[in-house]
């Protein structure tokens, strides 16, 4: 008695055709509901997917506008966000609408994500594919980072190694000096002569004696060789 008759059956498969039949050519449910317009699938949400197109100097906006269900309007989502990664960047306003593009495409991804699993289409979903962050335009991303980082590293790396000692005070004979540091480490420092700071003055090396220094060329004007001769009578002020 729990099955029903053979026409009973007929009946409910007929009924069901129906349905999908209505929701397919009126473009709604069986309730009222709007079904994904690629699939015919319920639950469904109506939303805007966009992207752009950087042409140097023309540029194009984009945008995918619908209901869509959690399949198709992530497959929307992650086709046209996927494209605009790599095709957006080529011209000066679109680096900067590129991102704003692409964090308005979380908006409708959002909205997919709260979405049921489809179900009831008269097609199968389109299938999302993989996801943004896997997928190779993703990796136009990685290359303003990275160009960044290698010109921050030479950066400091010059700077480390390859100090010229251009922000340096000049140094010529005849000037008095003091060193910063513990002999033999030198850290010549220009001052005036008539400062009580003052411990050498600068002399060339035809005129050094025996109690000069010699001072690093790398703190010397030209590379000019030179000797530090101790200020034997400082000027007191």
């Amino acid at each position: 008695m729990s099955t029903p008759p053979p026409y009973q059956q007929g009946f409910a498969q007929q009924g069901t055709a129906a349905q999908h039949l209505y929701q397919a050519h009126t473009g709604a449910g069986p309730h009222g509901e709007t079904p994904c317009q690629v699939c015919g699938s319920l639950p469904a949400v109506r939303a805007v997917v966009r992207g752009h197109q950087g042409l140097f100097l023309i540029m194009r906006f984009l945008k995918r506008e619908g209901v869509f269900c959690r399949l198709c309007g992530t497959a929307a989502y992650r086709q046209m966000t996927a494209d605009t990664l790599w095709q957006g960047w080529w011209g000066f306003l679109s680096l900067f609408i590129t991102p704003i593009t692409v964090l308005t495409n979380l908006g409708p991804r959002a909205r997919f994500r709260r979405l049921a699993q489809p179900h009831g289409g008269w097609r199968p979903p389109l299938d999302p594919g993989k996801r943004v962050l896997a997928r190779p335009p993703a990796l136009v991303i990685l290359v303003p980072i990275v160009l960044s980082a290698c010109v921050i590293a030479f950066g400091i790396t010059r700077a480390a190694f390859f100090d010229d000692g251009a922000d340096r005070p000049a140094i010529g004979v005849g000037d008095c000096v003091r060193n910063l540091s513990t002999w033999p480490e030198q850290n010549i420092q220009p001052v005036d002569c008539g400062s009580p700071l003052a411990q050498y003055r600068t002399a060339k090396i035809e005129d050094c004696t025996g109690d000069a220094y010699l001072m690093r060329l790398d703190d010397a004007p030209d590379a000019v060789a030179m000797c530090l001769r101790p200020v034997r009578e400082p000027v007191t002020w």
